[in-house]
């Protein structure tokens, strides 16, 4: 089956969501005929982020069958992820590992090219092993730990000079650039320090969610939430049927601070501008 056009009056609805406005988008949903797969996406986000698991995980079920209709692989994983994420949280291992299965046995069945039974293989094997207790695997996102001796303030600067002479430290451009590199390798303290002085005028998603995460390893909780609160703001849907940041599942470590209350700050703040 090919991608499936969604037409604007389903767009509009969409946009109503992503804007906060739930309850109103959700009424709005229920008036769009058929789509029963993207709706099924749609529901499926909202519920994780309303913690109602066993609802998320059965919209799920129904619509990543049919991911073809869409064209972002990243619907398809960032989902993997929370669906997998939630069946361990909620001791729905079995569930989970049926699901899979299945989901494997009927693309197998399809006409694919061979790169793409692969990836639907190499996916599903890890979401099974994660479900078995396996961890490093792959699919999760490398870890970050907290730095005291790491490259020096001076040597990200030298770095600056060498690969991006046109920008510099106190600027908004040399601290997205230079902020990948520093809450990976530099000293802890400082490059949250200078994250915090650019925070709200950056806007690289990984910059925000990596700052989070070192907040959280340092025990600075409201600060690691806040800088959630800046990407969610700043997140913008690569598919229509994206409603809010799934992506956040992919992180392992930053699932203690999705909290039930915080997810559902977080889908009723406006995003996706």
């Amino acid at each position: 089956m090919s991608i499936v056009k969604i037409p604007k009056k389903f767009r509009d609805v969409l946009d109503t969501l992503r804007s906060g406005q739930v309850e109103i988008g959700l009424e709005q949903l229920e008036q769009i005929k058929g789509f029963e797969p993207q709706k099924a996406i749609v529901c499926a986000e909202i519920n994780y982020f309303n913690s109602n698991y066993e609802i998320a995980m059965t919209h799920d079920e129904k619509g990543l069958p049919f991911d073809e209709q869409w064209y972002a692989g990243n619907v398809l994983n960032e989902h993997f992820a929370g669906y997998t994420n939630t069946a361990l949280m909620t001791g729905s291992i079995s569930r989970a590992e049926t699901f899979y299965s299945n989901f494997l046995i009927e693309k197998e069945k399809l006409n694919l090219p061979e790169h793409q039974i692969r990836t639907y293989r190499y996916q599903i094997n890890k979401h099974l092993a994660q479900l078995k207790g396996e961890n490093d695997l792959s699919i999760s996102r490398k870890s970050l730990k907290i730095v005291k001796n790491g490259k020096s303030t001076d040597e990200f600067i030298a770095q600056l000079k060498q690969y991006r002479p046109k920008l510099t430290f106190d600027s908004e451009k040399g601290a997205e650039y230079l902020l990948y590199f520093m809450l990976e390798s530099g000293n802890t303290e400082e490059s949250l320090a200078y994250y915090e002085k650019f925070a709200d005028k950056i806007f690289p998603d990984d910059i925000h969610i990596n700052a989070a995460r070192l907040f959280y390893l340092t025990g600075q909780i409201d600060k690691a939430r806040q800088a959630i609160i800046t990407f969610a703001k700043n997140w913008y849907p690569v598919e229509h049927i994206q409603i809010t940041p799934m992506v956040l599942f992919d992180y392992d470590d930053l699932l203690p601070v999705l909290t039930a209350e915080f997810k559902k700050e977080i889908l009723n703040i406006p995003k996706g501008k």
